[in-house]
């Protein structure tokens, strides 16, 4: 009698093994990286601006660094873009905001101030209601799966804004890894 339910403990705690396992083998995640330079953006721009951007999604959630540096004036503003290299597209998520620029009012709350002379803003709270719609190229607001698509796809880029080039003065192309 006492083996059966020694059997029946070692099944019960197999199959809960099982189950949290598979669980946590369903949260995939994914990497994310651009490199961003002056001569990326559209048109190019010659300047000594760098950057980098590195982001994580765990489940639902994204989590994202932007460090740039050596730009020709303050940055206003940084965002991941809706477009293939060499086009311009439009805005789905913001990095960072300022003052003179700030984000729309549904996301900007959580939108980090951008370093002006440089340096580095992160986030680890993304979700679905920090997406915008980009209505000419039918992206919902909300749609995080949508946006998740977009950077799988390697259409979309981000760019750093700033006083002297308002339309974007450092741009990169995000590449992506999924584990």
């Amino acid at each position: 009698m006492r083996l059966r339910w020694i059997l029946r403990s070692f099944a019960v705690v197999a199959v809960l093994g099982l189950t949290v396992t598979v669980t946590s083998a369903d949260e995939s995640s994914m990497s994310m990286h651009a490199k961003l330079s002056g001569f990326k953006e559209v048109p190019p721009k010659l300047t000594a601006g760098t950057g980098t951007f590195q982001a994580t999604v765990t489940g639902s959630t994204l989590s994202y660094r932007l460090t740039f540096s050596g730009l020709s004036s303050p940055a206003w503003m940084a965002h991941i873009h809706f477009a293939q290299p060499g086009v311009n597209g439009g805005i789905f998520l913001w990095l960072c905001q300022s003052a003179a620029k700030p984000a729309p009012a549904p996301v900007a709350a959580k939108t980090p101030t951008c370093p002006a002379g440089g340096g580095t803003v992160s986030r680890s709270d993304v979700t679905a209601a920090d997406i915008l719609t980009v209505g000419d190229q039918n992206v919902v607001a909300g749609d995080f799966s949508g946006a998740l698509s977009i950077i799988q796809s390697g259409n979309a880029y981000v760019n750093v804004h700033t006083a002297n080039f308002v339309g974007g003065e450092i741009r990169g192309q995000v590449k992506t890894t999924e584990d």
